[in-house]
């Protein structure tokens, strides 16, 4: 384990980098550097602070304090277009194409802006493309739309652009989450080949095993800093080293699980597949919270809209209380006991210009009118409001003003608004996406006694999280998703962050 090599010239250096937002440090000081012809593996979990130094570098977020030493001269990086000219590319991971331009059109869109491009006739740029693509061993017609692509094909379009732009430094922003397996080895070959052509590489993925298969360092951050960088080409480094370094943590903190009951199954999903989810099974029971944990791109959050109704499904059935009910829409999730909390609180579990009342009323205001004859009948204001002002109280929503606009709560007051609706629906089952994610410490650990809460009361609350040492913390059983599929189950006393992990970031496909 070392910090880099002296002896080889450096192309880039992010030197004591800091960056904070309010209520979080993302990163702490943290120094990467990239040599010429290199390959730079980049790994954490997620909240690692990845994101915001890949952020940094194309201009996109400016640092607190630190600074970018790019071919020994240090630059202000202004944004990813400035980047783009200083010779540092992006390839991400959803491709940023536009699709109705052809592969010629999408790799030389914006050079008008280049002096050297200013007067290019249409059949350079169609000639050009075409020599970019053979050098990747692409054989499409470059008037091809976008639209006509693989993603694969989409990203090698992308990587031809950087190549166009005359890339010095490729960034790889989890290139292969939605590849098979011969589309991921043909996109490895290719960074050994650019590699070869004298470009430097930094790859970031979750995918532990594909980045030690190419990289020739892999720097691993965690909490914002950090805290380990292996050379990988004289002494192979193995995945268990990677892991480790990744998630050690104390998985005691801020995590008030207790123990509670847990009675018979009252919810079971058999055989769900539709788009990236693929046979997925598994059961809850009353008092129980079942963890499932998944990186980016694992499908969990595909999987549970699928089972409430927001994303059709091929096939699969799902039963509450040893009955099989049919979710064609979000409504029927609701009538059969079924609840979900998104994964984005503000623009999909809440009407954010709607007071806290109307938002925790807006899943049962049938049951709230005075005549269930009508849709039109009027709704019972006192009921309403007492129903309100209980879950206000239970929930602690702060204020505590029914009439107060969403908009202007706090994330984590905004996270108890949506629980407190689907509470207030009395729903049976509760699947919970990312409940704590954007919400300050203080209020994750209220949600967390949320859960243990609902438990107790006989419900099943079904947990997804990217967050290891929430599920590890808070979770009866846990269930690990990868490539769309469960790939693990531990009891709460088998689950160590080191073997889930591992499961975690293998490769499936």
């Amino acid at each position: 384990m070392g910090s880099g090599d002296g002896d080889r010239e450096r192309i880039l250096v992010m030197e004591n980098i800091w960056k904070r937002f309010p209520g979080v440090i993302a990163l702490k000081g943290v120094t990467v550097d990239v040599n010429r012809k290199e390959i730079l593996g980049l790994v954490g979990e997620n909240g690692a602070g990845k994101s915001t130094l890949l952020k940094i570098l194309f201009g996109i977020l400016k640092a607190d304090e630190g600074r970018i030493i790019w071919k020994g001269r240090e630059v202000e990086v202004k944004s990813p277009y400035h980047a783009m000219t200083l010779g540092i590319s992006y390839v991400p991971q959803e491709t940023l194409l536009a699709p109705n331009l052809s592969i010629a059109e999408n790799i030389f869109l914006g050079f008008r802006l280049r002096k050297s491009y200013s007067l290019m006739k249409y059949g350079d740029i169609v000639e050009d493309a075409s020599k970019l693509l053979s050098i990747l061993d692409v054989s499409v017609d470059p008037m091809t739309r976008i639209r006509e692509l693989s993603v694969a094909v989409q990203q090698l379009v992308m990587v031809a652009r950087a190549l166009a732009f005359n890339a010095e430094l490729i960034v790889f922003d989890e290139p292969t989450s939605a590849l098979g397996p011969r589309e991921t080895e043909r996109l490895l070959n290719v960074m050994l080949k650019l590699k070869e052509r004298g470009i430097s590489i930094i790859f970031v993925s979750h995918r532990i095993e594909e980045v030690l298969k190419v990289a020739d360092r892999v720097v691993v951050l965690r909490d914002g800093k950090k805290v380990a960088t292996f050379d990988n080409r004289e002494k192979k480094v193995t995945l268990s080293e990677v892991v480790r370094a990744m998630i050690a943590r104390d998985v005691k903190e801020f995590f008030p699980k207790e123990e509670v009951p847990i009675g018979e199954k009252i919810f079971e999903v058999r055989g769900l597949t539709g788009g990236k989810v693929r046979d997925v099974s598994f059961y809850v029971r009353s008092g129980e919270i079942l963890g499932i944990f998944g990186l980016v791109g694992s499908g969990r959050t595909t999987m549970a809209q699928m089972i409430v109704g927001v994303r059709p499904k091929v096939s699969g059935e799902i039963y509450v209380n040893g009955k099989r009910i049919n979710v064609r829409k979000p409504s029927d999730a609701i009538k059969a006991g079924l609840a979900y909390l998104p994964e984005d609180r503000r623009y999909q579990g809440l009407v954010l210009r709607m007071n806290v009342r109307d938002n925790i009323s807006l899943p049962i205001i049938s049951k709230l009118r005075s005549m269930s004859v009508s849709f039109l009948s009027p709704i019972n204001r006192i009921k309403e409001e007492q129903l309100v002002k209980d879950h206000i109280s239970k929930l602690r929503i702060v204020p505590p003003d029914p009439d107060k606009k969403t908009m202007y709560l706090s994330g984590g007051n905004q996270q108890k608004v949506v629980l407190a609706k689907w509470l207030a629906s009395r729903a049976k089952v509760l699947i919970l996406d990312e409940p704590t994610r954007g919400i300050d410490v203080g209020a994750k650990v209220e949600i967390r006694k949320l859960m243990v809460e609902l438990a107790r009361e006989g419900k099943a609350v079904v947990l997804i999280s990217s967050e290891l040492l929430e599920v590890l913390g808070m979770s009866d059983r846990v269930l690990v998703m990868a490539d769309g599929r469960i790939v693990a189950e531990f009891k709460r006393e088998e689950a160590t962050p080191h073997k889930v992990m591992e499961y975690a970031v293998r490769s499936y496909k």
